[in-house]
């Protein structure tokens, strides 16, 4: 059973959210709080195993109610926002946000990412939100990424992913194969990896290219 929380401003979207929750065979709704204060004094009372928290709240900012769940207890933060610049994503993600999902109805993704955040122990990125823009640093098995893949280096691992060697790739993107090959060291480098198995492994786990499209056999 997942123990949650809400800190949410809007009375219609707490109501939705609750009667969603608790209509799962797996989770409850524990607390429900208007504000950053009384979310902060919720948790510290109940200890949820997720909280659900809106950046924008009437008193402080959720990005302070965030810090303070995270210095003080294990609670895995979702957060529900209507902001999606990458600004406001990456300050959640520095606050100490484990995942980050757009207010939109979605019952379903809610759900998803709930028990994504909970039960595999990872970030989860609502659809429209790119991952690999964000999580400069992630921390993922004990290693810790700290650069991101640029667009060209995207696009050779997701050629890469479907089986093209260094020369189609070239071929594909109108660039010579020792181009690709210097790209390639630098995925590598950025991986933390020594070979195109564990590159696609690697890429999969941060988000920057899609599991069913890999192939490493």
């Amino acid at each position: 059973m997942i123990r949650l929380a809400l800190i949410e401003d809007e009375e219609l979207i707490r109501l939705g959210i609750t009667t969603a929750i608790n209509q799962q065979p797996d989770m409850e709704m524990v607390g429900v709080a208007r504000t950053g204060i009384e979310g902060i004094n919720l948790v510290k009372e109940l200890n949820p195993d997720v909280i659900l928290v809106d950046i924008g709240l009437p008193d402080i900012s959720g990005l302070e109610v965030i810090k303070e769940v995270k210095l003080n207890s294990n609670t895995k933060v979702v957060v529900l926002s209507s902001h999606s610049s990458q600004s406001t994503v990456q300050s959640a993600l520095n606050a100490g946000a484990d995942s980050y999902l757009l207010k939109k109805n979605n019952v379903p993704l809610l759900l998803e990412a709930i028990k994504t955040t909970f039960y595999d122990h990872q970030c989860f990125f609502d659809p429209y939100i790119s991952r690999r823009n964000f999580c400069q640093q992630q921390k993922i098995k004990g290693k810790t990424y700290q650069d991101n893949l640029t667009n060209t280096e995207i696009q050779i691992v997701s050629l890469m992913a479907v089986g093209f060697s260094n020369k189609l790739i070239a071929e594909q993107l109108f660039i010579t194969e020792s181009t690709v090959k210097g790209h390639v060291n630098k995925i590598f480098a950025k991986l933390d990896v020594s070979d195109r198995v564990n590159a696609l492994i690697e890429a999969s786990k941060l988000g920057y290219i899609e599991q069913d499209y890999l192939q490493v056999g």
